[in-house]
């Protein structure tokens, strides 16, 4: 060997050596990246949520509950999964399609006299995002509060609409955001807010729907702000609550309002006024909150275990197997199942993975329908006489992950209503679902659920 292939091939050596620690250190942060992304993002962990203890917020404990948390130095997104005991309802009016649920939210909007309050995972800046806009600037110039929290993947506040949260904000509204992805900052948008160290909300979406107006009226159900909840593009409900009830709506609001940094007043008792109607329909206000609280999540599972005649269920992504599994115990013990889903899904995954069970399905008695026109988009299930609803999907995100909000009723009158209003329209409407082609795609989706 010559001479300077010697001092090519020893210099060699010497650059592998030294690039052997640098890469073995890359690569233990390589790994620890991925382990905190999965810790933080896709781990999910299950604490007993549900059935209320003892000591749970009662409407009438719930101003209370709301000032003990505001009075809390710095707390966070993980504290609002509190436990709400069973309240009352005056009313509840299920409303379906945006043409006909949008006038109305819209009506209560303008009547507000003290307060509005939007918690809202898509708002959009379309026709209807910016209608509302317009309405709470008119609202602010009339003296009337407005909060607002939005889901900054969802909303898009530092994107496309901000322009129209820029002008909501200049006008004297108070919006705060969940940071979906990083930097998570908390406080008022956009410019009072800082870097909050614990970065608790990267990963998880905030994706609930709920307006509580002048403390008396609330609205929750799966559709945002955005246009094609309004054209027909997305199938959904949105359902109006007025009686006790709406008190613990205020106060899921408010705490969340709290935990992302924004300000309340020392005095809350406006916020908490004496119901026109306390009502008499046992209803609970449940949750999804990051961090393991899902009282949502376990009730509407025990909902579907009581069914004794009849489980009907609508929801746009049913790809978790837990929930499967419970819906299909339901059919064999005889009781009359029927699940309504999109023809054609906005998620191509959710939708794979729930085709590769429609043989279980169909072979247990469920009748399986796909509705067609429109993606399926509302989460409501009847079981007997009880009723839940809101924003919670049949997947792990939601489930298990993202912020959500229900509401379950205990009423033959509330069942039957969304029965005539909602169930029996669309079961009309779809057709049979058939067992899909074998294929790879179904079930690779199906064994990647939890990650769906």
């Amino acid at each position: 060997m010559s001479s300077s292939a010697h001092v090519s091939a020893s210099a060699s050596g010497r650059i592998g050596r030294m690039w052997k620690p640098v890469l073995a250190v890359a690569g233990l942060l390589l790994a620890a990246f991925f382990l905190l992304v999965y810790r933080q993002v896709l781990y999910t962990v299950q604490k007993p949520s549900w059935p209320p203890p003892p000591n749970a917020i009662t409407s009438a404990g719930a101003r209370a509950a709301t000032e003990e948390f505001a009075g809390r130095s710095r707390p966070r997104v993980a504290d609002v999964g509190l436990d709400y005991a069973w309240s009352t309802a005056a009313t509840i009016e299920p409303h379906v399609e945006g043409r006909e649920f949008f006038p109305l939210i819209f009506a209560d909007v303008r009547a507000a006299r003290s307060s509005v309050h939007i918690l809202m995972f898509g708002w959009r800046e379309g026709t209807v995002g910016t209608d509302m806009a317009d309405l709470l600037v008119q609202k602010l110039g009339q003296g009337v509060e407005v909060r607002i929290i939005v889901d900054g993947y969802g909303s898009r506040p530092f994107g496309e609409a901000k322009p129209m949260f820029t002008r909501l904000a200049q006008a004297g509204a108070q919006i705060v955001v969940n940071d979906i992805f990083p930097w998570d900052e908390d406080g008022l948008w956009p410019d009072e807010r800082q870097f909050d160290w614990r970065q608790d909300e990267i990963g998880r979406a905030d994706h609930r729907k709920l307006y509580v107006i002048d403390g008396n009226v609330s609205w929750t159900g799966g559709a945002g702000l955005e246009d094609h909840f309004e054209t027909g593009g997305f199938h959904d409900v949105m359902v109006r609550v007025t009686g006790d009830v709406v008190r613990q709506a205020q106060a899921v609001f408010l705490t969340s309002f709290r935990s992302h940094g924004g300000p309340l007043p020392d005095d809350l008792a406006r916020y908490f006024p004496a119901q026109p109607e306390a009502g008499d329909t046992p209803t609970a206000v449940v949750q999804v909150v990051p961090g393991g609280f899902m009282s949502a999540t376990q009730a509407i599972r025990e909902q579907i275990d009581g069914a004794q005649r009849r489980l009907d269920i609508m929801n746009p992504y049913l790809s978790d197997k837990d929930m499967i599994e419970r819906i299909l115990a339901a059919a064999r013990r005889g009781v009359n199942v029927r699940v309504v889903v999109s023809e054609k899904s906005n998620n191509e995954p959710a939708a794979q993975a729930l085709k590769h069970r429609y043989g279980d399905l169909l072979a247990a008695g469920v009748d399986l329908r796909e509705y067609p026109g429109a993606v399926v988009h509302a989460k409501v299930v009847v079981a007997d006489d009880i009723v839940s609803f809101g924003t919670v999907n049949f997947d792990s995100w939601a489930l298990y992950r993202n912020a959500e909000v229900a509401m379950i009723a205990r009423s033959a009158a509330a069942a039957d209503l969304f029965e005539e209003r909602l169930f029996e329209p669309d079961v009309a409407r779809s057709k049979r679902a058939q067992p899909p082609a074998a294929t790879a795609k179904p079930w690779l989706w199906d064994k990647l659920a939890y990650f769906l």
